[in-house]
């Protein structure tokens, strides 16, 4: 038994890819809405020169799983990506979209 959820970031019209996991449920959306805050918050002191600092969705997924998985030797199988939000199960929890 899983906790099926997956999360994708939007900027105006534009999407990331989006990211399953099988096993982290609301705790893994909320996550990844606290990382969201606490990116805006800091690169609202930047200049805006990097693809972070714009807050482009498909680079912030990355950062975003660089996060996540820093202290992991591998990622073994809770993790995946897909095209959009019907490309893998989230039939747990839904799709969650993070506004940046």
């Amino acid at each position: 038994m899983g906790a099926r959820i997956s999360i994708q970031f939007e900027k105006e019209n534009e999407k990331s890819v989006v990211l399953f996991s099988h096993w982290g449920g609301e705790e893994f959306a909320e996550q990844a809405e606290q990382y969201a805050e606490d990116l805006k918050n800091e690169v609202s002191k930047n200049n805006g020169l990097n693809p972070l600092d714009r807050l482009e969705p498909n680079t912030v997924m990355v950062d975003f799983i660089r996060s996540i998985t820093k202290e992991m030797p591998r990622v073994e199988g809770d993790l995946y990506l897909g095209i959009n939000k019907n490309d893998g199960d989230n039939s747990d929890y839904g799709h969650k979209i993070i506004d940046l």
